[in-house]
């Protein structure tokens, strides 16, 4: 091989590393923003469990870092939830979150309903419409209690659903 075809043969070889060095990081970053932007179920330990009065919701906001597909945020309210206890000491847990148009609920503890103040929805209080026009009832999250140092904690997984359709479908 003369020396002429061996010096163009390393500069391309050459350059072509650098040119991969350069766009594995390139495209890493690229593709990352794809994954960062979806939202993500996490549980959140919002209550003791013995502090939660029987058939009394209670309203917990839920603070968290928001991460969009470039810009991470400072912790922050991120949404609410209403939780309930019933006498046998069952949870339950509700989005604030009207399915309507997604104001905050209410509720009403005189009539024990929930209200959306946006379009006079109500809900009963096992999140089952009442009236409005709603198309669906309150989203139902997903509750357990844990045991953390001796102590019953109340831990919600909470995500935002679809806003305005009949069924219950997660936002990703």
């Amino acid at each position: 091989m003369r020396r002429r075809k061996f010096l163009k043969y390393c500069t391309g070889v050459l350059s072509s590393l650098y040119a991969l060095l350069l766009a594995v990081p390139a495209l890493g970053f690229l593709f990352s923003t794809l994954k960062r932007g979806q939202q993500k179920k996490e549980a959140y330990k919002l209550a003791k469990l013995n502090e939660l009065e029987p058939d009394v919701p209670q309203r917990f906001t839920i603070i968290d870092q928001r991460v969009d597909a470039w810009t991470k945020y400072p912790s922050g309210p991120i949404g609410s939830v209403w939780i309930s206890k019933s006498k046998n000491e069952t949870v339950t847990a509700f989005s604030s979150t009207c399915p309507h148009l997604g104001c905050v609920v209410d509720y009403v503890p005189g009539e024990k309903e929930y209200f959306c103040p946006c379009h006079a929805a109500t809900f009963q209080a096992d999140g089952d419409m009442v009236s409005g026009p709603q198309p669906r009832g309150m989203d139902q999250l997903k509750t357990s209690i844990k045991n953390i140092r001796g102590e019953k904690w109340v831990v919600v997984e909470f995500q935002k659903f679809e806003t305005g359709i009949a069924e219950k479908v997660p936002i990703n």
